[in-house]
């Protein structure tokens, strides 16, 4: 019976120390990642929905017009399509998007459902574009006969970049050629109802929810119950270690060394994390638009304080716990030893007392 308690002990002492990592560990991970709440507090709090349309922007495109083509490295297209595609319509959006999604995953609906509808962007686009262009060209001077000529011969206008105003030509047509242009233009924003079926791997036409991610919810289902199994199977296998060893005393003050030890290296690795994230990894992190670098960087560094913060509850709580029970154990062995040593003291005295009535009759 001794030797297998013995192996007992030889196979729940590593196991215990594995199972207090993967509980802090898990239990942190599955409280961020199962909330929505929080994930989109993070991203929100990190600015990266002011930096998408800029990041977007970083390399110039062109949109191809009958009045000429519109670079987006234009300054005056980059602030209407900041206006347009702004932060607060990015967030909603995207917000939207989650909400759906984790509601997907938790069962609530048969898959994700989520719309994002551009169309009146779209339109918003070729307004504020049509705008522009009747701007500049309200400014221009009126082309000499010659040069409207050699326009007219060369059938191409350029709109934005033009230095004078044809004869017989209005900004505000030009304006609205330019608005109908791009509003009935495919290329332009070509995919303006964003749902879940046009979320493809490759050149693969399903959409990933009904191929790669089919299992998904079943999985995250799984997933948000296993705190509560290796919170389970780690009280269990220290309750192991206890009743295993020669006295539960000795058991219960190896368990709380074991407790301690997790915990203080949890305090350790939570002191280091934090500032080995900033310096080895995040510096890594390169992105052409440096606003979208800065605002990834500050998402990962507040998912790493996120990580931090749970180590750091789980290392107190274990050396807390550990602590006390090392603590327990030995105030225990100490009250009774002393508790023996006070009845092999008494008993010598007991027996003499007993003796005495006898010597007494005899006499």
């Amino acid at each position: 019976m001794d030797i297998i308690k013995k192996l007992g002990l030889i196979l729940l002492t590593p196991l215990f120390v594995i199972l207090l990592f993967a509980t802090a560990l898990d239990i942190g991970f599955v409280r961020s990642a199962t909330h929505p709440a929080t994930v989109k507090r993070l991203v929100a709090e990190s600015g990266i929905y002011s930096s998408v349309v800029p990041s977007l922007l970083q390399k110039p495109q062109i949109i191809t017009t009958q009045y000429g083509n519109i670079s987006t490295s234009d300054p005056e297209i980059k602030q209407v399509a900041n206006s347009v595609l702004s932060p607060i319509f990015i967030q909603q959006n995207a917000e939207m998007a989650i909400d759906n999604t984790y509601d997907w995953l938790d069962g609530k609906i048969a898959e994700p459902n989520f719309k994002i509808d551009l169309n009146g962007t779209k339109t918003l686009f070729a307004n504020r574009i049509a705008d522009v262009a009747q701007k500049r060209l309200s400014k221009l001077p009126r082309c000499t006969l010659a040069q409207s000529r050699a326009i007219a011969q060369s059938g191409q206008y350029d709109a934005f970049n033009a230095t004078c105003l044809p004869v017989g030509v209005s900004p505000t047509s030009v304006a609205e050629q330019i608005k109908t242009s791009l509003v009935n233009q495919k290329e332009f924003l070509k995919e303006t109802n964003i749902s879940p079926a046009d979320i493809k791997n490759g050149n693969n036409n399903q959409s990933v929810f009904n191929d790669q991610l089919k299992d998904a919810p079943k999985q995250y289902q799984h997933l948000k119950k296993t705190p509560l199994i290796l919170s389970l199977l780690t009280i269990l296998t220290g309750v192991g270690i206890v009743f295993l060893s020669s006295t539960w005393l000795k058991g219960l003050k190896h368990a709380g060394i074991i407790l301690l030890v997790v915990g203080l290296l949890m305090l350790v690795f939570a002191w280091g994390l934090n500032k080995g994230v900033s310096s080895q990894v995040v510096t890594k992190i390169k992105i052409d638009n440096a606003q979208m670098q800065k605002d990834v960087r500050l998402l990962i560094i507040d998912i790493t304080q996120l990580v931090d913060k749970n180590y750091w509850v789980f290392g107190g709580l274990y050396t807390i716990l550990g602590g006390a029970g090392i603590a327990t154990a030995i105030i225990m062995n100490r009250n009774r030893d002393a508790v023996l040593l006070t009845s092999k003291e008494s008993t010598p005295e007991d027996k003499g007392a007993s003796d005495e009535p006898k010597r007494a009759k005899k006499d």
